[in-house]
């Protein structure tokens, strides 16, 4: 699986009022586009792509050969223009996604087809259009695409038959109703897409540039995937199709909104805080993924929504927890007949209940963090800025750097191995765990994507991910 970046929010994009409606064909959903790998491959060699560990995706065979292929031309001057940063997202994603509105002609030169920008105040990828005719030209471009049509096919292929497109649309359906139809929708693909999914409107088209799960990038059909993998792989089709059927719903009650969800509360930098609907909207359309991964996946469904939980936690939703538990404890409870669209008004005043109270848990105190010690079997005394759940076990991962590598190992914190106490009033928790001699060791609280049962306060939130404490042992 696929490990996701704490501090790297995932952005997500969305159409604020149409609800797309599942009449295309599987063969039409998705389009594979000659331009759109191209931006992609333009991408993932420049120096950013190459050394950002989360933008491209660099773990399947497929990237191999595209670093190999194209290593020759290393010092093509294109990959100095395109060699966008972390900084400027809106330039990297305007160059990747724009690339979408062209073709290549019979002399391999770009044309427009669409009048079409991502972002509107950047042009990136028209910008750059003569040194990317030349790239074409001097690295034959299109016969690298054209050899590996078959496995961009393969994928699009296996994407549908694990997504469960139809499956979803008649949840979505079920729980907030046909608001509006269309009968064009389209998803874009891409094996080199790391993160930044996006949703736009292209030439009348609801069109989402999506992220591929590992397990089809790993070369598993639908059917040898595990559950797991197919409950995480479906987040990012879900929670973009589901924008579609929330937002309006959102805006019919935007009013009860305003007076009970306050985004400078509830946001904390995930970018969307500016919008007086955005905010609740993200919060919302993940909290209903968990509703449909409980309904349908069962099995799997604690770990997986955990997992997304903590990423989304990291992009500034950080009472993401609370929030998803809120929804779930009324849609367990509602009324016969009742919708996921009937409980905004119950959700929306509990949220203003809660607003008034609710703080993000710190830590105070550490008695070992930033401390160097020589013994290697260590008591920790932890402070909390408020009271905790009073867990009886909890993981926490130690890293150690080692050999210029990242040495992790998890541990259950238990009673009986680790000694674990809560104490006054579950603001004070103890326990013992073994260090490394002659490392720093850095203990990460709350890791995404490898714990089972995060630490949070009595109140629900979480603690934030990736809190870490550093402890050096001669």
């Amino acid at each position: 699986m696929k490990t996701l970046s704490a501090a790297i929010p995932m952005l997500f994009f969305f159409v604020q009022s149409i609800v797309l409606k599942a009449q295309s064909t599987d063969n039409q959903l998705v389009r594979l586009s000659e331009t759109y790998e191209l931006a992609n491959i333009i991408l993932a060699l420049t120096e950013y792509g190459k050394t950002d560990p989360w933008e491209v995706e660099q773990h399947s065979d497929y990237y191999k050969e595209v670093r190999a292929y194209f290593a020759p031309f290393a010092s093509h001057p294109l990959l100095v223009k395109a060699n966008y940063s972390r900084e400027k997202w809106d330039s990297y994603l305007s160059f990747r996604t724009d690339s979408y509105a062209f073709s290549l002609d019979k002399n391999n030169r770009l044309i427009r087809n669409v009048v079409f920008r991502t972002i509107e105040e950047h042009n990136a990828f028209e910008e750059n259009k003569d040194l990317i005719n030349d790239f074409v030209q001097v690295t034959n471009f299109r016969e690298f695409y054209a050899k590996h049509l078959p496995y961009y096919q393969t994928l699009a292929t296996t994407y549908l038959e694990s997504q469960q497109y139809t499956q979803i649309f008649h949840f979505l359906e079920q729980e907030f109703g046909q608001e509006q139809n269309t009968a064009h929708y389209a998803i874009v693909m891409s094996p080199l897409v790391g993160r930044m999914n996006c949703h736009r409107v292209v030439n009348g088209v609801q069109t989402d540039f999506i992220t591929l799960p590992a397990f089809i990038l790993n070369g598993k059909s639908a059917n040898n995937a595990s559950k797991e993998d197919i409950a995480t792989g479906i987040h990012m089709l879900f929670t973009e199709l589901d924008h579609a059927f929330v937002n309006p719903v959102t805006y019919h009650h935007r009013q009860l909104l305003k007076e009970n969800f306050n985004n400078a509360v509830w946001d904390a930098g995930s970018g969307y805080e500016t919008d007086s609907l955005a905010t609740f909207n993200e919060y919302m359309t993940w909290a209903v993924y968990d509703i449909y991964i409980r309904k349908f996946f069962p099995e799997v469904a604690k770990q997986v929504c955990t997992n997304w939980t903590l990423q989304n936690e990291t992009r500034g939703f950080y009472a993401s927890t609370l929030f998803t538990q809120e929804l779930i404890n009324l849609y367990e409870h509602r009324k016969s007949g009742q919708r996921i669209k009937d409980l905004y008004p119950a959700l929306l005043k509990r949220l203003g209940k809660l607003q008034r109270t609710i703080n993000k848990p710190l830590i105070t105190y550490c008695n070992l963090d930033n401390q160097t010690i020589s013994d290697t079997l260590v008591a920790y005394k932890i402070q909390f800025s408020e009271s905790m759940q009073n867990l009886v076990s909890f993981d926490i991962i130690r890293v150690i750097e080692q050999d210029g590598k990242s040495r992790q190992q998890k541990f259950e914190i238990t009673q009986q191995k680790n000694s674990l106490r809560w104490k006054a009033q579950n603001t004070e928790l103890h326990f013992t765990l073994p260090l490394v001699k002659g490392y720093q060791n850095r203990l990460i609280l709350n890791y995404a994507w490898k714990v089972r049962t995060p630490l949070k306060s009595r109140k629900g939130i979480t603690l934030k991910p990736y809190t870490t404490i550093k402890t050096t042992v001669q």
